[in-house]
């Protein structure tokens, strides 16, 4: 079964994951199924913690989402993966190994993976963070059939008017009664014509406060005392790294369009680091949960086999 670390105690891996969730620990089970030492750092902080249920996830019917990482930090018990639950405070390239430091524990590993996934901004709108994850998300994909053909809205942020009508179109094909609130932005023709041709209404005045009964969603309230009567928001969030790993390492990041701000990567994950690579969210900010998942198993098979070619490329001790 897995190790559980110390505080303070040693170990010399293969891998290093940084991160817990859905990627990392689909990173650690397909490299400890290859027979390679792994060290998994987790600090306990998923992203997707206040949602109440993965959805859309193949094999998975509604489960929360500390059940599905339970489960899946069960199939790690047959292999040479040690947890260390903290959080990873630096890590610094030694050689031709990488030391991570963390609470709870510190690895030499031979390659590092980053699965430290993404932090949602949320809209400065009260209700938002008191409803998110609930009456409150941001993806159609993930959430969408649970409230398909109710009252939804659409609840941009200043400045971002562009975004928000493409999240609210996508989001009409759940429902027919979609109102997008822009929050105070206003519209060019070309974004209203483009509303219209997918039957969503919008609101540009100022929203104050979504209104919450015993808990629930009831209705966006605007500035001037009017209410909206909707049965769930989706939202636009800004997406940011949950981790600066990647830039203590001086990994490349990219800079434009709707991937900014995530670690650059090749097509096997490898960054532009040699021995690190980057799994899910944090290289690929669209990616859905089983998608984040897929793309680990990926960067881990990538990760294996440069182990492998350095394996074979090292002079042979012989037994």
């Amino acid at each position: 079964m897995p190790a559980v670390m110390a505080p303070g105690s040693p170990t010399d891996v293969d891998v290093a994951v940084v991160g817990g969730s859905l990627a990392g620990l689909q990173t650690a089970l397909t490299l400890g199924r290859a027979c390679r030492q792994v060290a998994v750092f987790d600090d306990g902080r998923p992203r997707n913690a206040p949602a109440a249920h993965v959805h859309n996830f193949l094999g998975v019917a509604a489960t929360r989402p500390e059940d599905l990482l339970a489960a899946a930090r069960r199939l790690l018990d047959d292999y040479d993966v040690t947890v260390i639950g903290s959080r990873v405070r630096t890590v610094q390239r030694e050689g031709d190994r990488f030391r991570v430091t963390a609470d709870g524990g510190t690895a030499m590993a031979r390659s590092l993976v980053l699965a430290t996934g993404l932090h949602d901004e949320l809209p400065e709108v009260p209700g938002v963070h008191e409803l998110w994850g609930r009456d409150v998300v941001a993806c159609p994909h993930c959430h969408g059939w649970e409230v398909r053909g109710l009252p939804l809205a659409q609840l941009g942020r200043p400045g971002m008017a562009a975004r928000a009508v493409e999240r609210a179109v996508l989001l009409s094909r759940w429902s027919p009664d979609v109102v997008l609130f822009t929050d105070g932005d206003e519209l060019p023709a070309v974004l209203r014509t483009r509303l219209d041709a997918a039957g969503v209404r919008a609101c540009t005045d100022p929203v104050r406060r979504l209104v919450l009964a015993e808990g629930r969603l009831r209705a966006v309230e605007l500035r001037d005392g009017r209410t909206i009567a909707r049965s769930a928001v989706f939202v636009v969030t800004r997406q940011h790294q949950q981790s600066d790993l990647a830039q203590q390492l001086g990994c490349e990041h990219v800079t434009d369009g709707p991937a900014a701000g995530a670690v650059s990567t090749d097509s096997t994950g490898a960054t532009s680091v040699p021995g690190v690579w980057a799994a899910g969210t944090v290289a690929v900010p669209a990616l859905l949960a089983i998608g984040a998942a897929g793309h680990a198993s990926t960067v881990a098979l990538a990760v294996h086999n440069h182990l492998l070619e350095r394996d074979l490329a090292a002079p042979r001790v012989r037994r």
